[in-house]
């Protein structure tokens, strides 16, 4: 039986979405449906395209909406409302801000989803007040009821110009309100009290979510390890590692790296070393960044014999030094008076097709001059 009757059957037989996960079986089936008669309604396509969507394939998606259209298929509220998001995430949100006019004009009334969407979209182009005060404008006229998701949306954006201040105050009416904040909400807030060095504030934080019945995700540890990292209070982190483990959140390849990260910087190498086995022994396979990590600790500490072991580690499991990989061991050379083999280096980035940054370029300069 060929593919495309495969997909017709299971299209035709069963009353869920179809289960595509490959574009080109979403594109032949698509096809199929806009040349049956009669037409499947705009739901069925919508059912369809929204895999698609998810699978990051915006540009076909709005094209395929397009030809829905021409087909003589009317839109409804939700597909206007993912064509909007496909328009945010290819940049182009005033196409976003055309279609709610459309929606208006069509006699649709936008839902919370529409709106939470153009936020979204604003916070993705980095237009983060905007993106508050259309928030603002809904809220003073009542044009929608925001959502956990549009309180989410707005929390992030706040975080991320760095004004956790004002998130954590619309964190604070949200929980004295009927729609309470998940753990999305309160890790964003959380993860931006550790980058402003207020880890104290973050700890409070979290011990208040879980008072309110909140679970912790492994998202939410990893921000506060990395906080209590960065400001020397490794044996905290550390003591936050096991609690995690006790309550079933395994920790990932992200907070192990923090850790090893950590260890590396104040030199304790075979502390990193040792995170790095236990992520191995739980099943987690170091990347670039990890790897990089430990070749960073032991350049610091002047021990490249050990430093190009883990380089050669790293090629024999095919994962490719970045450019953060190179400076490290540059630093190390220089610090080390090797500077011929500094330079050496420094030409073997170029041929990799890496571009040399700062920390690159000022190691040399270093080395080259003391």
């Amino acid at each position: 039986m060929m593919m495309g009757t495969r997909l017709h059957l299971r299209y035709h037989f069963s009353s869920r979405a179809p289960k595509v996960t490959k574009l080109d079986d979403a594109l032949q089936l698509f096809d199929e449906m806009l040349h049956r008669k009669p037409l499947p309604s705009i739901i069925e396509f919508n059912k369809l395209i929204t895999p698609m969507v998810k699978m990051k394939h915006y540009s076909t998606a709005l094209s395929l909406f397009k030809q829905i259209t021409m087909a003589g298929i009317r839109a409804n509220i939700y597909t206007m409302n993912i064509s909007i998001n496909c328009y945010c995430r290819l940049n182009h949100l005033n196409y976003g801000f055309s279609i709610l006019a459309t929606i208006f004009k069509l006699g649709h009334p936008p839902n919370v989803a529409t709106y939470a969407t153009l936020i979204n979209g604003l916070v993705l182009a980095d237009r983060v007040f905007e993106a508050v005060e259309l928030f603002k404008k809904l809220r003073r006229h009542k044009l929608c009821e925001p959502d956990q998701v549009m309180y989410g949306t707005v929390i992030n954006g706040l975080c991320k110009v760095g004004h956790t201040s004002k998130a954590l105050e619309l964190l604070s009416f949200i929980e004295s309100g009927s729609c309470k904040p998940g753990v999305e909400q309160y890790n964003a807030i959380i993860d931006g009290l550790c980058k402003d060095g207020m880890v104290d504030d973050a700890l409070r934080l979290f011990t208040k979510m879980i008072e309110n019945g909140v679970h912790a995700s492994v998202i939410t540890y990893s921000s506060l390890i990395n906080g209590l990292c960065k400001f020397g209070r490794e044996s905290e982190a550390a003591r936050m590692l096991i609690e995690m483990e006790e309550k079933g959140i395994p920790p990932d390849l992200h907070t192990y790296t923090i850790l090893v990260d950590a260890f590396c910087k104040q030199g304790s190498v075979k502390d990193a070393e040792f995170a790095v086995q236990a992520m191995v022994r739980r099943g987690l396979h170091p990347d670039v960044v990890t790897y990089s990590a430990l070749i960073d600790g032991y350049c610091l500490r002047g021990e490249l014999d050990e430093a190009h072991k883990v380089l050669d580690l790293m090629v024999e499991k095919d994962l490719k030094p970045n450019i953060i990989t190179y400076s490290s061991l540059i630093n190390g050379y220089c610090k080390k008076k090797k500077i011929n083999d500094a330079i050496n280096l420094f030409r073997e980035i170029r041929s990799k097709g890496l571009v040399p940054n700062g920390v690159t370029y000022n190691s040399m300069l270093q080395g080259l001059f003391e």
